[in-house]
């Protein structure tokens, strides 16, 4: 999947943000629309302020295994702080991160290959393998989305 056609599940997934199911997830739908724009918006926000002259390519085994596998196994990472809310998330700001990743995503396309961002279990990402990062994440999460709105 690209990330044009999450962005679509994600929008399409708002008027469901209240629904919970705790036997799938102890986060609500809107915690998992929130967490994926706010890694979507906080990743085009490093891939614009990095120096491509400071990126190098290091070997992760457990990057290796998620990009080949082009998943996330559930419940085997925890989010950093800064991507995760835990005030009570407003379908607006869900709304308003959505635009603002739209904008983000267009932006990034004409940066440097050798633009990244340092991911905290993968290290640096460069500007493609971003890219595929915030597809895998995001596809992880609305997995999840999809699975409470199932039940």
């Amino acid at each position: 999947m690209r990330i044009d056609k999450s962005l679509l599940a994600i929008e399409n997934a708002i008027p469901f943000y209240g629904q919970h199911q705790k036997s799938v997830s102890v986060k609500n739908v809107a915690w998992h629309l929130d967490h994926s724009l706010k890694v979507i918006n906080s990743v085009c926000d490093a891939l614009k302020t990095s120096n491509p002259e400071d990126y190098k390519s290091t070997f992760s085994f457990i990057k290796f295994y998620i990009f080949l596998r082009g998943s996330i196994p559930r419940g085997k990472a925890t989010a950093p702080k800064s991507v995760v809310s835990n005030d009570e998330i407003l379908k607006s700001a869900i709304e308003s991160q959505l635009a603002e990743a739209k904008i983000n995503l267009q932006v990034i396309k004409n940066l440097a290959a050798n633009s990244h961002f340092q991911h905290p279990y993968f290290g640096k990402l460069s500007l493609k393998k971003s890219q595929r990062f915030l597809v895998i994440h995001s596809n992880h999460h609305l997995d999840i989305v999809n699975d409470i709105l199932k039940k």
